[in-house]
């Protein structure tokens, strides 16, 4: 009977699953939309809307914590009574999470957890119990700019720059912030809660439920997003914890809990209650969970000199490295399968650059002067393949890079400002042109500190099906870009699945972490590798048209230039 792989994610809009057999092959995958399958929360996008009554504060952007439990039970019926997984077969199991979101759990909740009976679901148990905060921060709140600028400042003043010490300068999302403002509003609920843990672990906290749960332990990429972690020295930063702590920081180091340094680690065996309600075999391991960002980069296993692109919500760019060089223009974390002296070593680290505006610019221009449609998005692309008619700048949220750039700024062929193009459509060639050379500018900034040239891409995300966007991209940044494959079909019509990276690669760290602990101790490379075979692990789907690709190196200077202009 050969072993499967579950991989989970829980990211802001909906909890999905992608079960994999021992190849890395797909067999199914099943979600849970929150907005859609879970209406009484009342979410919009997943978070709940301005003002609502759940929030500590009318303008923050946050999920209602109970719903994670109403989701875990609805994804599982699913799985087992809709879908008819062979959930028997499943040998380990780990899960991703929407990086920097912090879960409150309350005093007594592992013996609450401890507690659960299978007869009943999770949420009918633990919604009253589990919660000392009933809100979880979400990656797009914004409230906490004064405790970013008190972390930069204490930090500062300690010796020890808060970007030098966690590889991040204080970010409003962050955990370190959101715990320091959360603390110092609601006092009594900060000293009634036995752990703060992020979205990855309480996933995994969460598949230990019954008679031997335990607390699963932080995954150390994932730790990297909450600017309390130091990354040298691989451990709490003790000025920072006593300064969001408001004590000796003892407390808050508690609360906090472990870190796992080999990502290897198993966290326990499935619990009682899981094996009881659906099946699963007693043997089935809980791997780490780690954030939704690392957990893409375990999917596609980039090389050094090749980077990751998921263009979503906000876009992203993920880069190895082998230098621990932070920045304040970009984030450095610890490489999620780095396995610290194996043969075929990961680069111990992963430099991570976030652009807020990214499917949320291309869909209002869409709108806007595209009669909402895509096709006419595309045609207009195509029309101007280079930036003939000058250039554009959409920051319709306050930008991370450049920091809080605002506004939409459209410059003519000159580099003169207008205040609209003389073809309205002309917006989306400017715009997404615009997004590719600000992709570009960084990850050659990046690389140039390690004599490294951008080689190839991997897209994911909603937008990297679109191939004259992929083609853009292969123009711009002058190297081909490319799709990761995930071959599988569904089990209950036998067509094709669109895998989601994140859970794939929260499966695939489940199928590395089986093999080393039930055969031998095998480095990530040499797992993903043997597992694959001859399969292919992406296929290329553009390549630089030599003409366009000039035009945008001859170009890449003077946009440069504007952006420093108005940001």
């Amino acid at each position: 009977m050969c072993a499967l792989f579950l991989g989970l994610d829980l990211s802001t809009q909906a909890l999905k699953a992608s079960l994999l057999d021992e190849h890395l092959c797909g067999i199914d995958e099943v979600q849970v939309r929150f907005d859609d399958d879970l209406p009484r929360f009342e979410t919009q996008g997943g978070i709940l809307p301005r003002g609502h009554a759940l929030l500590d504060e009318p303008d923050a952007a946050c999920s209602p914590a109970v719903m994670y439990l109403a989701a875990l039970d609805k994804l599982w019926d699913r799985i087992s009574y809709e879908r008819n997984w062979p959930i028997d077969r499943i040998a380990a199991i780990s899960a991703a999470g929407q990086q920097h979101a912090s879960v409150y759990l309350a005093t007594g909740a592992l013996d609450a957890l401890r507690s659960v009976r299978s007869a009943k679901t999770l949420e009918e148990q633990l919604d009253t119990s589990l919660f000392s905060r009933q809100i979880v921060p979400n990656w797009q709140d914004a409230t906490t700019l004064a405790e970013c600028a008190e972390l930069m400042h204490s930090a500062d003043e300690c010796g020890a720059p808060l970007c030098a010490t966690t590889g991040s300068i204080a970010h409003t999302r962050f955990t370190a912030a959101q715990i320091l403002r959360w603390r110092r509003h609601h006092p009594e609920q900060y000293a009634q809660t036995e752990s703060i843990q992020l979205v990855s672990n309480f996933v995994a906290t969460m598949l230990t439920a019954g008679a031997e749960a335990c607390a699963a332990p932080l995954d150390q990429s994932d730790a990297c997003g909450m600017n309390l972690w130091d990354i040298k020295a691989s451990q709490w930063s003790a000025p920072l914890l006593a300064l969001v702590d408001g004590s000796d920081g003892a407390a808050l180091a508690k609360k906090l809990g472990d870190v796992a340094r080999d990502p290897r680690q198993v966290v326990a065996r499935i619990g009682t209650w899981w094996q009881q309600r659906y099946g699963l075999r007693p043997e089935c391991l809980v791997c780490q969970a780690t954030g939704d960002n690392p957990a893409t980069l375990q999917c596609l296993a980039p090389a050094l000199g090749e980077a990751v692109l998921s263009l979503g919500t906000s876009d992203t760019v993920l880069l190895p490295s082998t230098m621990y060089v932070p920045d304040p223009q970009y984030h450095t974390f610890q490489h999620p399968v780095s396995s610290h002296g194996t043969a075929d070593e990961t680069p111990p680290y992963f430099l991570m650059l976030v652009y807020k505006n990214g499917s949320l610019a291309r869909e209002w221009v869409r709108d806007t002067y595209c009669d909402a449609q895509w096709a006419k998005f595309d045609e207009a692309v195509q029309q101007w393949p280079t930036p003939t008619q000058g250039t554009a700048f959409y920051w319709l949220q306050p930008e991370i890079l450049p920091w809080d750039a605002r506004g939409v700024h459209r410059f003519d062929a000159a580099g003169e400002p207008v205040a609209e193009f003389a073809e309205r459509t002309y917006n989306a060639p400017a715009m997404v042109q615009s997004q590719c050379l600000a992709f570009r500018t960084r990850i050659e900034r990046v690389l140039a500190s390690s004599k490294t040239r951008l080689s190839r891409v991997y897209v994911v995300g909603g937008a990297a099906e679109n191939h004259t966007l992929c083609q853009l991209l292969a123009n711009v940044l002058g190297c081909e870009v490319a799709r990761p494959v995930v071959q599988g079909r569904s089990a209950e019509s036998g067509s094709a699945v669109p895998y989601n990276f994140c859970s794939v690669g929260a499966a695939f760290r489940a199928r590395w972490v089986w093999e080393c602990a039930t055969s031998e101790q095998v480095s990530w490379e040499a797992c993903i590798r043997h597992a694959r075979g001859a399969r292919a692990a992406y296929q290329v789907v553009a390549v630089p048209q030599e003409a366009q690709a000039a035009a945008f190196s001859a170009f890449c200077d003077a946009w440069a230039a504007l952006e420093r202009r108005v940001a």
